[in-house]
């Protein structure tokens, strides 16, 4: 129900880690699902998502995005904050396409991504999906969320459609030490993308 998607979302906002008195830059990485089930308003929202967090980085952040669907792809490789319109230029262009999901394909390369700007930095991983995935890689998908961890990456989830598989984005989430949101209409993805951000840049 509503109310209980609000609550969860409420205690993953809650235990989202702060930050230290320290504004330290962030390193953030996008791993976005752009199968066929995300088609329509869920990859539209997440676009706008996707483009409202890229605003909202400092001088001195690092980016990185990544696009799955049967196979993944380094969109945007790690890099520092300065050629913001080419980003949302690319994210703007996603556009969802039939096939299978391989979620731990997306997860390999956004670890390596995020592996590439983590000194001195805070790193957070955000995983935007239904969950679908192809059959065997769920196991994959949870080892590479505790490899992630062993390298002090959070790897944060945000599930999208009726048919989400909450068992398997809350074990990756666990697992990589992050958060995970229910996203039950497409458009509050926005607001949540806010929240945990401004949660993350809180000082003190």
């Amino acid at each position: 129900s509503q109310a209980t998607s609000q609550r969860q979302l409420a205690i993953s906002i809650s235990a989202f880690p702060s930050q230290s008195d320290v504004d330290v830059p962030l390193n953030l990485c996008l791993i976005l699902d752009y199968s066929g089930s995300m088609s329509g308003k869920p990859i539209k929202t997440v676009k706008q998502a996707a483009i409202e967090l890229v605003d909202r980085l400092k001088p001195g952040d690092r980016i990185s995005i990544i696009t799955f669907n049967h196979h993944a792809k380094v969109l945007i490789p790690n890099q520092d904050i300065t050629d913001l319109e080419n980003i949302k230029r690319k994210i703007n262009a996603l556009k969802a396409t039939w096939g299978s999901t391989v979620i731990g394909e997306g997860l390999k390369l956004g670890i390596e991504e995020l592996g590439k700007g983590k000194q001195e930095r805070i790193s957070q991983g955000f995983l935007l999906t239904d969950g679908e995935n192809l059959d065997g890689d769920n196991d994959r998908c949870l080892k590479l969320a505790q490899l992630a961890a062993s390298y002090n990456l959070t790897i944060n989830t945000l599930g999208f459609g009726e048919d989400w598989n909450s068992d398997l984005l809350e074990k990756i989430a666990d697992a990589a030490g992050g958060t995970l949101a229910y996203i039950e209409h497409p458009e509050q993805a926005i607001d949540q993308f806010s929240r945990l951000f401004n949660k993350m840049q809180s000082v003190g």
